[in-house]
């Protein structure tokens, strides 16, 4: 019989084959489960970044609310002052008296809203930092009809540029800012000529229709991104520990803002005005340049209008005429009003001040004293146990502002200036504010920072310089629109912007600090 072979003997090639397949088909599953297991952790990053993020937009859209809340009862304040002032002056003229001693209604430094403030909303850590529009020069300004006064205005901004970085890594040389200013206003004049698309605005003007209005300084990285470059439109720090600011601290087109139903308003007055002086010629050369100054201020107006997002019309008509009276600026007699662009002197940067008039035509160190007045600290103030403190939790110190523009003639140097000289200043300066940028930086602590509350000031400083943990800075613009009686309207011109930097607070006399 023939002996049956044991299954040992098989061939030798054969062994281990249903081993190997298992071994592959573990692999597989291996590979399998680790990729779902990450595309799952992934995707539970993602859905909890989408939730804090959340949480953000909503922490900084409470604080948007509250920060209206406050410029809206600063305005409210600053209505009734103006009110009692009209009043008071009123009474003493009727009475044969003097001037009114009343405090108009002012913006400076020292009101709640120019503090930058921190707080925490559901472990979002909030900081809340507001620059008014009205500090900054309108670079709208270089569009007005009149050409001496446009050269001036282009002279200013070219000023303003060169001097916004001086000093810094970044400074921009004379050439390049009068380039960049000639470009500003290239673009502004010939806006159907360039690159960007035009949108419809209600400030276009059928008269002229190459003039176009830029809706924000960043539309110039369109237009030349070599002479424009991204970094100008963001804050940092330098290798020198000296902070760099962006253009938009010093520079602005949303001052100056009237709705269209003002402006109608303004162009009937200002036709009823130009018939009655063409009927009255016993007014005499006085009263004719005050017609004038009305006329070219409205027409300024109309050349600088912008629209804002809810359709707001921006223009120097309305501004500088109801602003100025009321705020008591002062001005000499029959001189035109101030454009609507006037600049706040109790917030205005020393870049945008010492841009406004060549540094030969006014005596030594005339703006470093401006700066010193409203830094010295205010002794009429009464001392309090419990004074308030800052977002690092110092004692804040009260220090002195600008109630009107007359009080330049207490700073050293104002009596050298030429009266024509001092009367232009008087024109171009105010001491109120009404449209805000409005700065809220939303943080979320992740890793081993853990930056708090109470954590000292440099280390703040320097987790914020160096951009750690989440964070999300929203940029808005507003216009808070006095409509008299002392009813007052935040009016949304940039609702929400999200911007790529951390801004950064203006001041006279910066520290320099080390944040590497």
């Amino acid at each position: 019989m023939k002996p049956i072979q044991s299954p040992s003997s098989a061939a030798p090639e054969r062994r281990g084959a249903a081993l190997m397949l298992s071994f592959m088909v573990l692999v597989v599953l291996i590979v399998i489960l680790a990729q779902i297991r990450y595309s799952t952790d992934t995707a539970g990053r993602v859905a909890r970044n989408e939730e804090t993020v959340l949480s953000m937009d909503l922490a900084i859209e409470s604080a948007m609310l509250q920060v209206y809340e406050d410029l809206k009862s600063d305005g409210q304040s600053d209505s009734a002052a103006g009110a009692a002032g009209a009043a008071d002056q009123a009474a003493g003229a009727m009475g044969g008296g003097g001037a009114s001693e009343s405090e108009g209604p002012t913006d400076s430094r020292e009101d709640a809203w120019a503090r930058p403030q921190r707080t925490e909303l559901n472990e979002i850590q909030l900081r809340i930092l507001i620059q008014d529009e009205d500090s900054k020069f309108n670079v709208l300004s270089v569009l007005t009809e009149d050409e001496d006064e446009a050269d001036k205005a282009l002279d200013r901004l070219t000023r303003t540029i060169e001097l916004a970085r001086k000093g810094t890594e970044a400074e921009i040389d004379n050439p390049t800012a009068q380039r960049m200013a000639e470009a500003m206003r290239e673009f502004m004049r010939n806006r159907s000529q360039q690159p960007l698309p035009r949108p419809k605005l209600l400030s276009d003007s059928e008269e002229d229709e190459d003039v176009g209005l830029p809706l924000s300084l960043r539309e110039l990285v369109g237009v030349d991104p070599e002479l424009f470059t991204e970094d100008l439109f963001r804050e940092f720090i330098d290798k020198d520990g000296q902070i760099v600011h962006s253009l938009g601290t010093f520079l602005t087109v949303w001052t100056s803002v009237s709705t269209p139903d003002e402006i109608a308003d303004q162009e009937e007055q200002a036709a009823g005005g130009g018939d009655q002086q063409g009927d009255d010629e016993q007014d005499g050369d006085a009263n004719g340049q005050q017609g004038n100054g009305e006329q070219n201020g409205q027409q300024e107006g109309e050349q600088n209008g912008d629209e804002s997002g809810d359709g707001d019309n921006q223009g120097g008509g309305d501004s500088q005429g109801g602003e100025e009276s009321t705020g008591g600026t002062g001005g000499q007699q029959g001189a035109p009003p101030a454009p609507g662009w006037a600049i706040n002197v109790n917030t205005a940067p020393a870049a945008v001040l010492n841009a406004l008039v060549e540094a030969r035509e006014l005596p030594y160190r005339f703006w470093e004293n401006v700066m010193l007045y409203r830094n010295e600290k205010d002794e009429s103030v009464e001392e309090n146990d419990d004074p308030p403190l800052d977002e690092y939790g110092n004692e804040i110190v009260t220090h002195k502002f600008y109630h009107s523009v007359d009080d330049l003639s207490e700073i050293d140097g104002w009596e050298e200036i030429e009266p024509i000289l001092q009367g232009e200043l008087k024109g171009i300066l105010k001491t109120q504010s009404n449209v805000f940028s409005i700065f809220i930086t939303a943080r979320k602590p992740t890793g081993e920072e853990q930056i708090g509350m109470d954590t000292a000031q440099d280390d703040i400083e320097r987790e914020e310089a160096n951009w750690q943990g989440l964070v999300r800075t929203v940029h808005a613009v507003v216009w808070r629109r006095d409509r008299g009686e002392g009813e007052v309207d935040i009016v949304p011109l940039v609702r929400w912007e999200v911007v790529d930097y951390v801004p950064f607070e203006v001041q006279d006399y910066p520290p320099r600090r080390d944040y590497r």
